[in-house]
């Protein structure tokens, strides 16, 4: 994946942001099967250029650059763009080195667009998924590379394993979130991050092990956060 960074955000003349993820198969990240097997996606979001904004990271889509030139990812298609995003990675700009180039697109569940025939502008801002999270639409387990299908009724949110998480939240970057030091922001700036906590509950004078997630992400530039408690 020359030239992506790490998560999938696309390279442009400023590259997009990478996404945050949990999966259930190893692989590299642009692995398709590994890539297929994630249960929670937090999107990245487009880079900025000089003469508009990248779109934050979103929760059921991305957003889109500020003027509009970026799209931003949907659960079912990547934004649209002269290169749209695709499952997992942000739109590629070719132009990535001279001054003609723009902001590419944000990584994601789906990554966001980024635009060639237009310069200096930012790209769109993926999107996230959680199984089981209404609105969330869920990849088939036959889907293949070159032909993604989606689940429908009333498994529609719910990953092809089975797994899904109860009473999910979501918050997008361009609302307050969480961050790692403990305070408030606003988006995010800086490395993604995730944050799995355990707790013990006592039960008829007992103790037993029971295991709440506390998964907090925070994404590059101004993308999503993720809090889930299940």
């Amino acid at each position: 994946m020359s030239n992506y960074s790490y998560g999938g955000g696309g390279p442009g003349q400023l590259g997009g942001g990478g996404a945050t993820d949990i999966r259930l198969l190893p692989g590299n990240y642009d692995n398709y099967t590994s890539l297929k097997s994630r249960i929670i996606v937090a999107a990245g979001a487009g880079a900025s250029d000089t003469s508009d904004v990248g779109g934050p990271g979103g929760t059921i889509e991305g957003f889109n650059s500020k003027r509009d030139y970026g799209k931003g990812g949907t659960q079912t298609s990547g934004g649209q763009g002269n290169i749209d995003g695709s499952f997992g990675k942000g739109g590629e700009n070719p132009n990535r080195i001279d001054g003609t180039g723009n902001g590419a697109g944000g990584s994601g569940y789906f990554g966001g667009g980024s635009l060639t025939n237009a310069n200096d502008c930012g790209g769109g801002g993926g999107s996230s998924f959680i199984s089981g999270y209404p609105g969330c639409v869920a990849i088939t387990g036959d889907s293949t590379e070159n032909l993604i299908k989606f689940r429908t009724g009333y498994f529609k949110s719910i990953h092809y394993s089975g797994l899904k998480f109860e009473d999910p939240i979501m918050i997008n970057g361009k609302s307050e979130m969480p961050s790692p030091n403990g305070s408030i922001e606003t988006g995010h700036s800086g490395n993604g991050y995730i944050r799995i906590t355990s707790f013990s509950l006592c039960v008829n004078s007992s103790i037993q092990n029971i295991y709440h997630f506390y998964l907090l992400f925070l994404l590059i530039f101004e993308s999503s956060i993720f809090i889930l408690c299940n």
